[in-house]
Order: structure tokens, then C-alpha cells, then sequence
């Protein structure tokens, strides 16, 4: 599913406002996107650790290595497989 401009409006929320730190803290326990569709939850990650690097003052290592970490979690909940 498609990611909306008021969900990317609470990523960059959580981050500046309620110490929202990384990538399986907004994507499993804030918006739980992860808890109801892990792919679209793992394919949205890339622009969600942006929006949140550019919030905490992250740089591009920083963006690659939260995907990473929670592309290999979301795999954990998808359904056969």
C-alpha cells in the first residue's frame, strides 16, 4: 500500500517530537505498519529512514543501515516466507 503525506507527516513527528529513534519504532510500534502488512511496511522503510535521518541528523550509512536491520525483521512476519 501506499504511503500517505499524513503518515509521513507523523514519521517526521515522531522523530522531532517524541524521540521516535529508529526504523522498528515507527514502522511496528507507532504506526504498526509492520503488524499489518510486513512488505509494505518493508518497502516503505527506504523513505521512512530518510524522512527520519533528515529529522535526527543522520547521515546515508545511518539510512542503510536501519533498512537493512528491519528489512531482515519484516521478513520474520510475513506469511510463508
Amino acid at each position: 500500500s501506499d504511503v500517505c503525506s499524513s503518515d509521513l507527516a507523523e514519521v517526521a513527528f515522531a522523530a522531532r517530537h517524541e524521540m521516535a529513534l529508529d526504523l522498528d519504532d515507527v514502522l511496528s510500534r507507532r504506526t504498526r505498519s509492520m503488524l499489518l502488512d510486513a512488505a509494505a511496511a518493508a518497502a516503505v522503510a527506504p523513505r521512512v529512514a530518510s524522512i527520519m535521518a533528515t529529522e535526527l541528523d543522520k547521515d546515508q550509512a545511518w539510512i542503510d543501515a536501519q533498512v537493512e536491520s528491519f528489512t531482515k525483521l519484516a521478513g520474520g512476519y510475513r506469511l510463508g516466507g
